[in-house]
């Protein structure tokens, strides 16, 4: 019986051992980086600027404008920003913003997308690269609710130690996610420590509950013999009394 259970632990143990060691090499990972690299120190207060005078158009005009292009408004807001004051409208199933001087619709353009994401970051960095996604986004554009990290969205890879990107979104101008070296070594090793290689979202999945059912394994056949070790060990130690 104990030989039987010796040869069990032995094999469950060469099974989980690369899974362990993963997890334990992840885990370590995540003490060392800390959770504001991952998020690239974005410089407060960068995207708004103070409304100096009253808009050109009034918020009920600047409603009925939306509307025509969203349907129902359901939420609108006067946001003065470095280029300019602009109203957000968002709708069941849309969101436009509106130029609050001249009461056109003004989704974001190239330049206006990069100034935003340079200003995000601190020294504000050169722009290495943009690119307008409108549908099948990367793998890094994700961790958020869907109306956050919506498209079509401004991907602006900037020049700086960290390859930051900062996506910013191409119809209100928020930025929606922010992504450097830190983050990507982070998300890495989470891909790695959930064991979820492709979306790198899910925890509850087989091939996870299968690899802690062998780890579970391997710590209870470990007690198991260490009972019976410590057991013998006490008999010998009473019989030789």
């Amino acid at each position: 019986m104990n030989r039987l259970l010796y040869a069990l632990h032995k094999w469950i143990s060469a099974i989980a051992f690369v899974q362990l060691a993963i997890w334990t090499v992840s885990g370590f990972t995540f003490t060392w980086i800390t959770q504001e690299a991952i998020k690239s120190a974005p410089v407060k207060a960068a995207h708004r600027a103070p409304l100096d005078a009253a808009p050109a158009i009034e918020v009920a005009r600047a409603m009925e404008i939306a509307r025509a292009a969203t349907g129902p408004v359901e939420r609108i807001e006067l946001r003065g920003t470095p280029s300019g004051a602009f109203y957000v409208a968002s709708g069941p199933d849309a969101t436009v913003r509106v130029d609050a001087r001249s009461g056109r619709i003004a989704p974001v353009a190239q330049a206006e997308a990069e100034e935003i994401a340079r200003r995000d970051q601190p020294g504000q960095p050169a722009v290495r690269e943009t690119t307008l996604i409108r549908e099948s986004p990367p793998l890094e554009y994700r961790d958020c609710e869907p109306a956050e990290c919506a498209l079509p969205v401004f991907r602006v890879a900037l020049a700086d130690a960290a390859r930051t990107v900062v996506y910013v979104d191409a119809t209100t101008g928020d930025v929606n996610a922010r992504r450097n070296d830190d983050w990507r070594t982070y998300d890495f090793f989470w891909s790695l420590h959930i064991m979820d290689y492709r979306a790198r979202e899910d925890f509850n999945h087989w091939l996870i509950r299968g690899a802690a059912l062998i780890a579970m394994a391997t710590v209870l056949t470990g007690t198991v013999l260490l009972c019976l070790r410590a057991t013998r060990w006490v008999r010998r130690r009473l019989a030789g009394l």
